[in-house]
């Protein structure tokens, strides 16, 4: 699924090499570095038992973070699928209301350039027939296990069910299309319902509240503090330079959590 072009052992033992050598590295790196930096003795207790500790954590960092790899990038490969799957399915039933066989189909949309997650997709369905030998629809089976998208995968199983049983494959893409494009209208309606949302608060949390702030503070020390404590200068400071760019990082990753 995150399309990376090496085998389940290979990709293991990649894990386990990787992960041994930057456990060596640390572990040689703190026994030098550490005396030096804590002007300590090499053989002192302390460093003898933290340069293993923090070897194995290196180890265990660069092992997760290379397991965790092919799910972040199968994800990353779902998300492109996904928001050109109207695009893809009115693709498909162009080409069958044409006439034009399947095998010609699939390798038509492997060869778009611009879609490259989807030209990944089908780009293995025409390998495998015309390299490896195998059914067209043999091909679409298999290839349809390992697809990120459950979109995608449902269409390829749909469309094979409808030749195997003498169905119209046409009439199935025509339909698919219908039901691809509706949902893909209905999300981008939430998404837009979303950001109206978002928008509003917003201005109300960035534009009208940091303006009510000033305007106190700067009211709070033409006053005085009265002996509290308060400084309006310090918190006037802390809400331009940490309050509100903390803020809008906030609605920046709310906004790239939405659906594309």
């Amino acid at each position: 699924m995150s399309g990376i072009p090496i085998t389940f052992k290979a990709y293991v033992s990649f894990m386990f090499f990787i992960s041994g050598i930057t456990f060596a590295a640390s572990l040689v790196l703190s026994l030098v570095m550490l005396p030096l930096i804590m002007r300590i003795s090499f053989f002192a207790p302390f460093n003898l038992i933290l340069s293993p500790l923090l070897g194995g954590l290196t180890f265990v960092f660069t092992f997760m973070l290379i397991y965790m790899y092919p799910g972040i990038q199968a994800k990353g490969r779902k998300g492109p699928i996904e928001k050109n799957m109207p695009y893809i399915t009115s693709f498909l039933t162009l080409l069958s209301s044409s006439n034009v066989p399947p095998s010609i189909i699939f390798k038509a949309v492997s060869e778009i350039e611009t879609l490259k997650e989807v030209k990944l997709e089908f780009s293995n369905i025409v390998r495998d027939v015309e390299i490896f030998g195998k059914d067209l629809m043999s091909s679409i089976l298999e290839n349809a296990k390992y697809t990120p998208s459950d979109t995608l995968r449902e269409i390829f199983l749909g469309y094979v069910a409808t030749v195997r049983t003498g169905g119209n494959p046409t009439e199935y893409l025509k339909i698919t299309n219908i039901n691809v494009t509706k949902e893909r209208i209905l999300k981008l309606d939430l998404m837009l319902e979303s950001l109206s949302a978002l928008a509003e608060i917003y201005i109300m949390v960035l534009v009208a509240m940091p303006l009510l702030f000033v305007v106190l503070l700067a009211t709070l020390g033409m006053l005085g503090s009265g002996g509290s404590g308060l400084n309006p200068r310090l918190f006037l400071y802390l809400l331009t330079y940490v309050g509100i760019p903390i803020l809008g990082v906030i609605m920046m990753v709310l906004v790239s959590t939405l659906e594309k």
